[in-house]
C-alpha cells in the first residue's frame, strides 16, 4: 500500500516535467503569445487509514514465519490484542506458551506487563504484582507505561492499600492530562488510616502535598474538635488553586459537616426492663461530659414515651444528633420515625428490614466481637482456624459470621468448625478436630495387624491449624482449654487460642491456671494500663455491683458522647478513627467499627498482646 503511494507520488513530477519539455518546444517556431498567470493549485493526496493486523492476524504471521524471533515478537503482539479486546483467555494461552528469551530486551518487558494484565483480569493479585515489580520505569514506550502505572493502581485498590492507591491515582493524573480524578482520589484518602495523618507523610510533589495536608486539617480539627470552617478555610489560602478545594467547597457547603453538632438527644431506657443497662450508658455519658462539655444534651426515657411523643420532643429540641435507642424493641419503634432532622448514632444492630440515612449503629455484642477477632487473626498471620462453639443458635450463628467476614481474605475452606452439646462432649470434639482420635486409630489398626505386638507410638495432631477460636464463654473456655493442650502432640508447634471478652470476667478469672496463654478481646478500658484507669477505679468505687457488662456499657455511653460532634464527618471520612474506651473506632458502612484490645493470661496477670498494625504511608 505504501508502495502504491510512492508511485503516484511519483507519477506527477514525470507528467508535469514532459508538460515543460513540451511547452518549450513549441516555443521555438512562433511568437508566444501573452499568457494570463495562473495560480498553481497543490492536491494533497489524500491520507490513507492504515490498519492494524487483528489478534488473529498477529497469530497467523507467528504460524506462517519462520524465523523464531518474528514467531515470538507476533504471538506478542496477537496476546496484545487480545487483551485490548477483553479476550483475555484467549492471550493467557498465548502468553503461557511463549518463549520468551527469545524476544529483545523491550519487548520482554512489555511481555511482562501483558502478564500483569492478564493475570489482573482474572483477579490474581498476587501473580500481577510479581510482573510489576520495577516494571513501570522500564518501559521505553508512554502507552505501556500509563498502562502500568493503570495496573499498579489496580493492585493497590485491590488490596485496599488507599494511600499506594491515591498516590498512583495522582501520578496518573499527571501523566495524562485533561484526565480529572479528583473524586476518584479524594475516595482512596478518606479511607486511609488516620494515623498516617498524624504522622509526617513526605508528598513527592505539590498535587501530592496539597493532599496530604488537607487530610491532616481534617484530621486536626476533629482530634481536636475545632471549627472545621476556620481550618479549611485556612488550608484553601495555603492552596487556592488545588484541585481538592472542590472537595473542601463541598463540606463547607454542608452544615452538619462544616460545623460540630451542639445540641444531642440521647434516647435511652431510663425506667422498666431495660432500666440497669440504660443506667449503666448514661453513667459513661456524664462522665463525658463533666471532663469536657461542649454539647447541649437532652435525655429522653424510650420506656415511657411513644414513637410520635418522642419525636415531638426530638423536634421540640432541635436535635442535631440523636444517640440510642439503646434495646431492641426501642429501636424498632423509633425507626417508624419519617421525617428525619437529625443524624442519628443507634447503641444497637440496625432495625430489621428498615434502611435509614445518616444513621450509623453502634454494638458491644459477640457479633461485632467476633468480626474484629477474625480482622486480628488475619493481621497475625494466621491462615487456618479451628472453631469450636456451643451447638446452639449462638454459636452456629457466630461461626457463621466469623467464616463470613474470613473468607473476605481467605478460602471458606480454611475455617474449620466443631460444635459441642454439653461439657461431657468436649474432650471428644477436640480430639476429633484436633485429629487425635484419627492418630489413635491407626495405633489400633496397626496393633491389630500386628497381633501379640505392643506398637509405641506418639499421637499426632494436625498440623493445617495454625489457630483456634473459641465462640463460648468463660466457663466452657476453662473446660476446653486443658483438652486443647493435651490434644497437641509433642511433635507440633504451639496453636494460639483465641476467645471473647467474656472470658474477661473480674475476680473469677483471672490468675486461673486453666486459661493460661488464651488471648482475648475486650474494650480497652477494662484492660490493664488504660490512659483513663483513674476513672474506671473512681466509678468502681461509686457504682455498687457494677460488672463487666454493666462498665463495657458505660464505656459505650462515654464513646458516644465523643463521637458525637464527630458523627457526621465520621461518616464521611472511613479512615478516621477515635481512640475510645471500647476501642479505636471508626464508621463504615453504616456501623461503628471497634478496633479491640488484646490481652492473655499469664499465671495470675493479665498481660497486653498488641496486634499488628501496618502505617500504610511506608508502603508506596
Amino acid at each position: 500500500m505504501h508502495r502504491l503511494i510512492m508511485e503516484e507520488n511519483c507519477i506527477v513530477p514525470k507528467k508535469l516535467f514532459t508538460c515543460i519539455a513540451i511547452l518549450i518546444l513549441t516555443g521555438c517556431g512562433s511568437t508566444p503569445e501573452p499568457v494570463e498567470t495562473v495560480t498553481p493549485v497543490t492536491v494533497e493526496p489524500e491520507p490513507v487509514e492504515v490498519i492494524p493486523p487483528t489478534a488473529e492476524e498477529w497469530l497467523e504471521m507467528a504460524q506462517e514465519t519462520t524465523s523464531a524471533y518474528e514467531a515470538q515478537s507476533n504471538l506478542l503482539m496477537s496476546a496484545t490484542e487480545f487483551l485490548n479486546e477483553n479476550r483475555h483467555h484467549h492471550a493467557g494461552a498465548i502468553l503461557t506458551q511463549m518463549t520468551p528469551r527469545l524476544l529483545r530486551p523491550e519487548e520482554l518487558q512489555k511481555y511482562r506487563l501483558q502478564r500483569a494484565r492478564f493475570f489482573v483480569a482474572i483477579e490474581d493479585w498476587e501473580s500481577a504484582e510479581s510482573m510489576m515489580t520495577d516494571l513501570v520505569p522500564r518501559l521505553s514506550d508512554i502507552e505501556d507505561q500509563l498502562q502500568g502505572m493503570q495496573i499498579n493502581y489496580q493492585l493497590a485498590a485491590a488490596k485496599e492499600a488507599h494511600f499506594s492507591a491515591a498516590t498512583q491515582l495522582i501520578a496518573l493524573q499527571e501523566a495524562t492530562e485533561g484526565n480529572d480524578l479528583t473524586q476518584d482520589i479524594w475516595n482512596h484518602l478518606r479511607k486511609v488510616p488516620v494515623d498516617v495523618w498524624r504522622e509526617d507523610v513526605r508528598a513527592r510533589n505539590d498535587i501530592e502535598r496539597g493532599w496530604f495536608e488537607f487530610m491532616k486539617t481534617l484530621t486536626r480539627a476533629l482530634d481536636r474538635l475545632e471549627n472545621m470552617s476556620f481550618a479549611i478555610e485556612s488550608w484553601q489560602t495555603n492552596y487556592p488553586d488545588h484541585q481538592a478545594t472542590r472537595i473542601a467547597a463541598d463540606i463547607l457547603g454542608n452544615p452538619s459537616l462544616s460545623t460540630l453538632a451542639q445540641r444531642v438527644a440521647v434516647l435511652l431506657p431510663l425506667s422498666g426492663q431495660y432500666a440497669a443497662q440504660g443506667e449503666a450508658v448514661r453513667y459513661g455519658m456524664l462522665a463525658a461530659l463533666s471532663q469536657r462539655g461542649q454539647v447541649d444534651v437532652r435525655f429522653i426515657d424510650t420506656s415511657q414515651f411513644n414513637r410520635d411523643e418522642i419525636a415531638e420532643q426530638l423536634e421540640l429540641f432541635d436535635a442535631q444528633v440523636v444517640i440510642g435507642p439503646l434495646d431492641r424493641p426501642a429501636v424498632q419503634r423509633v425507626a417508624g420515625i419519617e421525617d428525619r432532622q437529625w443524624s442519628q448514632l443507634t447503641l444497637n444492630h440496625a432495625p430489621d428490614d428498615i434502611q435509614l440515612d445518616n444513621t450509623a449503629y453502634f454494638a458491644l455484642d459477640l457479633s461485632a466481637e467476633t468480626q474484629a477477632a477474625a480482622y486480628a487473626m488475619n493481621l497475625n498471620g494466621h491462615r487456618n482456624i479451628l472453631l469450636l462453639g456451643p451447638n446452639n443458635n449462638r454459636g452456629q450463628q457466630l461461626a457463621e459470621l466469623f467464616t463470613d467476614f474470613w473468607s473476605d481474605n481467605h478460602p471458606r475452606e480454611s475455617v474449620d468448625a466443631h460444635f459441642y452439646s454439653t461439657s461431657n462432649e468436649m474432650r471428644d470434639v477436640v480430639r476429633q478436630s484436633m485429629g487425635v482420635q484419627a492418630s489413635e486409630d491407626r495405633q489400633a489398626y496397626l496393633e491389630s495387624q500386628f497381633s501379640g505386638e505392643d506398637i509405641e507410638m506418639e499421637f499426632r495432631s494436625r498440623q493445617d491449624i495454625d489457630a483456634i477460636y473459641l465462640l463460648g464463654d468463660a466457663t466452657q473456655a476453662r473446660l476446653l482449654k486443658p483438652f486443647i493442650d493435651v490434644s497437641i502432640s509433642a511433635f507440633a508447634n504451639r496453636i494460639p487460642v483465641y476467645a471473647n471478652s467474656t472470658v474477661n470476667r473480674e475476680a473469677v478469672t483471672e490468675g486461673e491456671a486453666d486459661l493460661d496463654g488464651v488471648l482475648f478481646s475486650d474494650a480497652p478500658w477494662l484492660l490493664p494500663n488504660h490512659e483513663q484507669a483513674d476513672l474506671h477505679q473512681e466509678m468502681v468505687g461509686l457504682l455498687n455491683g457494677w460488672d463487666r457488662n454493666q462498665q463495657r456499657l458505660t464505656a459505650m455511653g462515654y464513646d458516644s458522647i465523643r463521637l458525637a460532634p464527630r458523627f457526621n464527618l465520621m461518616r464521611l471520612i472511613h479512615g478516621y478513627e477515635y481512640n475510645g474506651l471500647t476501642g479505636r473506632l471508626r464508621i463504615e458502612n453504616n456501623t461503628v467499627v471497634r478496633r479491640l484490645s488484646w490481652a492473655t493470661f499469664e499465671g495470675s496477670t493479665i498481660q497486653m498482646e498488641p496486634i499488628g498494625y501496618v502505617n500504610e504511608a511506608g508502603r508506596r
